[in-house]
């Protein structure tokens, strides 16, 4: 029954038909000797963890340098239109020169008006100035353009004429018509107010001014200024053909007398007047 090293056969714990726990094969001396204790295992090497990259530190922030504004463009003052120029003569602008390449075809327009007169009522008074025009032709031939006497048109050939008066009106004033065209038939004029009574205009207050236009050119205006007392007439401005350049001349000359008076103080001298002086026969 008993098996190697006095321990009993592994049969006699079977007798029961079935297996019991098998006893340990540790002896009394194992059981004396001090435990062993398993060996450390190593621990496992890792890998060291990178560096973290370093972080950039920003750059300050700067505030952006304000750009630098442009200053405003300097004010340019537009020039006027040719048909929007106004030219005045006076004491420091007596004349005006209009050469013969800017003179034009078309109609020339010699335009009087004068201010407004009105009654302590507000109605219009009537003023006793009017537009007057001594011509000259190149062959010396001369004559007088005004309301009084019905000279209307001249000089000219057939029913074409180079100078002709228009209709007169307080609100309007009154003017006459050169033809730009055939105005190289004309030597001199020379432009007047005159009145038709006896008495003599107040031209302080009625301010006539004589302005000559051309349809997109300017104009150029003359005024009658500082008339002396009891002053009828006034020579206005002069208009002469020197080679094809048209020279306008401001006069403002007054005089005591009728239109007579100025026909002799500017060389007209050929004129044949009715008796008062008033109006010039036809030659």
């Amino acid at each position: 029954m008993g098996g190697t090293h006095g321990r009993p056969d592994e049969a006699v714990h079977n007798f029961l038909g079935h297996p019991v726990p098998r006893r340990s094969t540790r002896t009394f001396a194992d059981h004396l000797a001090p435990p062993r204790r398993p060996a450390p295992v190593p621990p496992a090497r890792t890998q060291p963890r990178p560096a973290p990259a370093p972080v950039p530190t920003p750059a300050p922030r700067v505030a952006p340098s304000p750009r630098p504004v442009a200053p405003p463009p300097e004010a340019v003052v537009g020039q006027a239109r040719a048909s929007e120029r106004r030219t005045v003569l006076d004491d420091e602008r007596p004349s005006l020169t209009v050469p013969a390449a800017e003179r034009g075809s078309g109609s020339l327009r010699f335009s009087l008006q004068w201010e407004q007169q009105v009654t302590s009522t507000g109605l219009h008074r009537s003023s006793d100035v009017h537009l007057g025009c001594f011509w000259e032709t190149r062959d010396r031939h001369s004559g007088a353009l005004q309301s009084l006497g019905e000279l209307l048109a001249a000089p000219g050939f057939g029913a074409r004429q180079v100078l002709r008066l228009g209709a007169r009106s307080e609100q309007a004033g009154e003017e006459v018509l050169a033809d730009a065209a055939h105005l190289d038939l004309l030597r001199r004029m020379v432009f007047y107010v005159y009145a038709q009574g006896p008495a003599a205009p107040d031209y302080a207050a009625l301010a006539p001014r004589l302005t000559i236009s051309r349809r997109g050119a300017g104009t150029v205006q003359v005024w009658a200024q500082d008339a002396p007392a009891g002053a009828r007439t006034c020579a206005l401005a002069s208009i002469h053909d020197v080679a094809g350049d048209l020279v306008l001349r401001r006069e403002n000359e007054f005089f005591p007398g009728t239109a007579r008076e100025v026909a002799l103080a500017y060389g007209f001298d050929d004129l044949d007047w009715n008796a008062e002086g008033t109006v010039p026969r036809p030659s």
